[in-house]
């Protein structure tokens, strides 16, 4: 099948790299003409684990350019996938998709047989039926579900795994004007997953309620195990890793995102969350919940930060291990490292901070306030309250045999994944764990 992929950012050069991977000729497409001249150099700009390889056995099946005109004439399916940001009151702009439908609107007109528009960017409840549809066939002069399709198919994935995700759905979830389009992008899917996911094909509304649903679901879950961290913090011979674990063993919740930690963060989760909230209120049926979850996932941040305070006079030196909004990615976006790292900032801690990821970013945003270390064995030895805030492998693999050496001073290490917990045998640490009272593990 020929496929055109408009927008390279990080999702859609992913996506263009594993469809060609399977065979498919794709055409991407991206404004920039910078972005357009760095791929058709070679070269991938775009950080994301296993991408630079699978670009290099996938470039002789893609083209890239930045004509919207070209790559719908060369195609048969059309997938638009352009941010779509969060404006003041938190409701997802359309204003990229749009302009890229308007641009599709004018080939459209002009080409005989029937193609596939596909919008993956995650979009507000109401717009395929409500804007684009409409704006597509009075441009057009032409029927949807008849002359051309019209389909909205989000992915499910998370940075850091972007292509394994891709390859290996749970679900792929397409909302579709009419059959043809549904089973047009179903057979596309089957061609190039590597795994046997369930195929959701459903109406348009259905599709854009089950991508906010689904990720506010997945919030909800990480807060109630966050939440019980909490509360297994304060009851003597408590671990929340204990009791987590039988929970996810009931299939009724099930294991994943059931890890009592620091949070969820990063470019989806928080502004689907608030996003749902305004879609209930804009349709008369509030939601109780997604506030909640929203609300107990920023207290983590002031009950850390009390935390600590309590403990580590303030003036004093504080290492922060992590500041990517999770392990894998260099993306800090609503990370609560970040802002834990502010209130630490105003209340006069001085911070020195490492990431094996991201800490090419955060300097720029901190520049002369954050002493960014390379080793995170310098962080650690020269402050006088750690933080392990970010579970990267690293730092659940350090020498402790040479921390112990160097240490100078006591410190006090706070681990908010329990991922450390050896370190509490050198007697110069004062170990504390999220989710565990005083630090014992059962």
């Amino acid at each position: 099948m020929n496929v055109s992929v408009i927008g390279l950012g990080k999702l859609g050069l992913c996506t263009a790299a594993c469809i060609a991977s399977k065979g498919h000729c794709v055409a991407g497409v991206d404004k920039d003409e910078s972005v357009i001249e760095t791929l058709k150099d070679r070269r991938c700009l775009v950080r994301e684990n296993a991408l630079p390889e699978l670009l290099n056995e996938s470039f002789e099946r893609i083209s890239f350019s930045s004509s919207v005109e070209e790559a719908i004439f060369s195609t048969d399916v059309t997938l638009i996938i352009v941010p779509t940001p969060s404006d003041r009151d938190g409701v997802f702009s359309n204003e990229a998709v749009v302009s890229v439908l308007r641009e599709a609107g004018s080939v459209l007109k002009r080409k005989k047989d029937f193609h596939v528009v596909d919008v993956v960017s995650t979009v507000m409840p109401g717009s395929s039926e409500k804007e684009f549809i409409p704006l597509l066939e009075n441009m057009t002069g032409k029927k949807c579900g008849i002359d051309f399709g019209f389909a909205y198919n989000p992915e499910f994935i998370a940075l850091g795994s972007v292509i394994h995700d891709f390859l290996n759905p749970d679900l792929v979830l397409i909302g579709s004007s009419d059959d043809r389009t549904g089973e047009c992008l179903r057979n596309l899917y089957e061609s190039f997953v590597d795994s046997s996911p369930k195929f959701a094909v459903m109406s348009l509304i259905n599709a854009e309620i089950t991508k906010l649903a689904l990720n506010c679901y997945v919030t909800m879950k990480i807060t109630y195990a966050n939440e019980l961290a909490r509360l297994c913090g304060a009851i003597d011979g408590a671990n929340v890793d204990v009791v987590s674990e039988a929970l996810g063993a009931d299939t009724r919740i099930g294991g994943r995102c059931l890890k009592g930690g620091l949070g969820f963060a990063g470019p989806c989760f928080p502004r689907d969350n608030i996003a749902f909230q305004k879609l209930s209120s804009a349709v008369g049926a509030e939601l109780f919940l997604p506030s909640q979850v929203v609300k107990s996932n920023d207290f983590i941040v002031d009950y850390l930060f009390d935390i600590v305070d309590e403990r580590i006079e303030n003036g004093a030196a504080l290492a922060l291990l992590g500041f990517s909004y999770k392990a894998g990615t260099h993306i800090c976006e609503c990370s609560q490292s970040l802002k834990l790292m502010n209130r630490f900032l105003e209340a006069g801690y001085l911070v020195l901070a490492h990431d094996p990821m991201a800490k090419i970013d955060v300097p720029l945003r901190y520049k002369g306030s954050v002493t960014v270390c390379d080793d995170p064995l310098d962080a650690v030895i020269s402050a006088k309250g750690v933080l392990l805030l970010t579970p990267w492998t690293i730092y659940a693999s350090m020498d402790l045999k040479i921390l112990e050496r160097k240490l100078a001073h006591p410190i006090h290490f706070f681990d908010c994944w329990r991922a450390l917990e050896d370190i509490a045998s050198i007697d110069t640490v004062k170990y504390w764990a999220l989710g565990v009272r005083s630090g014992r593990k059962e």
